[in-house]
């Protein structure tokens, strides 16, 4: 019977317990506190003209108000920025995204479910070298 080592195997549990919520962007908590006042999250990929990931890249959700949240890409160039207030029309969230060395080409926004509008919205940016 072989013995595994330390190591690989504790990785192999933060994989398989940890990494997804951090790969999602996401805390290792729970649901937030009042999901009963908050609108949609939003989540997505910024990809190349190829569709390979972009890792690192910044992603910006500007509210017509003035207010901006940031928050930058996974590895697997995923994104998530947390709920809104219901009180905020997600038709007045702008999402764009940058990278030094690219530019953005395409944003496409993927409506919510309009049975449950405090479902996530998902939006996927392109982007390309230039």
């Amino acid at each position: 019977m072989s013995k595994l080592p330390i190591r690989p195997v504790c990785f192999l549990a933060f994989l398989a317990l940890g990494a997804p919520g951090v790969w999602a962007g996401g805390e290792f908590g729970g649901p937030d506190e009042n999901p009963e006042d908050q609108g949609p999250s939003y989540f997505g990929f910024v990809r190349d003209a190829r569709g390979a990931p972009i890792p690192d890249a910044k992603v910006t959700a500007n509210v017509k108000n003035g207010v901006s949240f940031i928050t930058h890409t996974t590895a697997a160039g995923l994104y998530k920025i947390g709920s809104f207030s219901k009180q905020v029309n997600p038709g007045d969230i702008t999402i764009s995204c940058a990278k030094e060395g690219y530019r953005q080409t395409r944003v496409l926004k993927r409506p919510s479910p309009k049975t449950d509008p405090s479902k996530p919205i998902e939006v996927e940016c392109r982007m390309e070298r230039g």
